[in-house]
């Protein structure tokens, strides 16, 4: 299962590539909070809330090429469905797929293109 499928990525932003870096961007800057939250709703045993939000980080590694991502968030919003306490097996499975597409080589490059294509400095 690929960190990040970046040919999957160009086809679901119709291969654009800026708009493949603005998604990026966007998906890194957002999937945090997203997983922050996630803690806060197992914590509390909220499992509809936590279902809710995998289901929105699958979504959005979905749209981005992060496979791996998306299936872990898949994983850990049926068992928050289920109100199973294999959450948090899931969670760190969704941790482990977050890091790993948001250091991957391609990952860190497409993400600070600017509209004209070239590399953001700062």
């Amino acid at each position: 299962m690929k960190d990040f499928d970046e040919k999957e990525a160009l086809e679901r932003t119709a291969d654009d590539i800026h708009l493949l870096g603005e998604v990026l961007r966007f998906t890194l800057e957002d999937l945090p909070v997203i997983l922050d939250d996630i803690d806060i709703a197992l914590e509390d045993g909220n499992w509809p809330e936590a279902a809710r939000l995998s289901h929105k980080a699958k979504g959005s590694a979905g749209v981005c090429g992060a496979l791996r991502m998306s299936l872990a968030a898949m994983e850990l919003e049926l068992s928050a469905r289920e109100g199973s306490e294999k959450c948090l097996k899931f969670r760190d499975s969704l941790d482990a797929a977050f890091e790993a597409f948001r250091t991957h080589p391609r990952v860190i490059e497409l993400s600070s293109l600017d509209a004209e294509g070239d590399a953001s400095i700062g």
